[in-house]
């Protein structure tokens, strides 16, 4: 991966052969005073990982990158961050995709993108607070040549759905798209992302259960509250707000 990629405005990026984790040489970027606004790029992770220390398979051919944020918005705000992530990534790989399939792409909260009902990507938010401030290293990985088995959710990627794709060019469509998102959050406000999530929510109004750190609940996605928490009607009728949890489909 030795081509520069085009990237909007204020944007730059670091792209390598082989790194350990993408979100690890990100921050340590920022513990060496690097500007936000910088991707770290691979074709291959040797260590890569995924949510609540999950191993996450970096077969090279797929895009593996990590984009870096200083002070990206107010604590009590960050948990919106996901949801304006796994947007970005519904847009880039939408860019890739011929019109008629793009229905096929919806998000399973909080920021799983699904072509054709299986998991495409993974996202991966770490923070640190640093002397100058917080830090924000976005992860993103998206199947573009295999996808990983034996997962808890069924996998697929792009040429196996029939739409082979460059990782640097999926990557180039994937930072402008994040790019305009953040632009559109900071600017406009969360209300304007959340109501573009809805749109493209899998499973609204559809039964589902939610497996929590202790306990697992099941009942209606009745939708997103105003700071993009899932709003869940349960089976015994009443509403839970929930923040974090694995969501599977009945």
């Amino acid at each position: 991966m030795t081509d520069a990629p085009r990237l909007p405005h204020g944007y730059r990026a670091l792209v390598l052969d082989a790194v350990g984790s993408t979100n690890a040489l990100a921050l340590d970027k920022a513990r060496e005073g690097e500007a936000s606004g910088l991707w770290v790029v691979a074709g291959r992770q040797t260590a890569g990982r995924g949510r609540q220390g999950r191993p996450w398979s970096s077969e090279p051919g797929n895009l593996f990158s990590s984009l870096m944020l200083r002070d990206a918005a107010p604590p009590e705000r960050m948990g919106e961050l996901p949801l304006v992530v796994a947007l970005a990534v519904h847009d880039a790989i939408a860019d890739v995709l011929p019109p008629p399939a793009r229905p096929s792409l919806e998000i399973k909260w909080p920021n799983d993108v699904l072509l054709g009902g299986a998991k495409i990507s993974g996202i991966l938010i770490e923070g640190a607070a640093l002397p100058e401030g917080a830090v924000a290293v976005i992860g993103i990985g998206i199947n573009c040549a295999s996808h990983p088995g034996g997962t808890p959710y069924p996998a697929t990627h792009l040429d196996a759905a029939g739409y082979p794709t460059a990782p640097l060019a999926l990557f180039e469509c994937l930072a402008a798209r994040l790019a305009a998102r953040l632009a559109e959050w900071r600017d406009v406000g969360f209300a304007s992302i959340r109501e573009s999530w809805l749109k493209r929510a899998r499973g609204l109004g559809a039964p589902i259960t939610v497996r929590l750190p202790d306990r697992t609940v099941s009942g209606r996605f009745e939708g997103l509250d105003p700071g993009g928490r899932l709003m869940l009607v349960t089976d015994e009728g009443s509403r839970q707000l929930i923040s974090a949890g694995d969501v599977f489909f009945r």
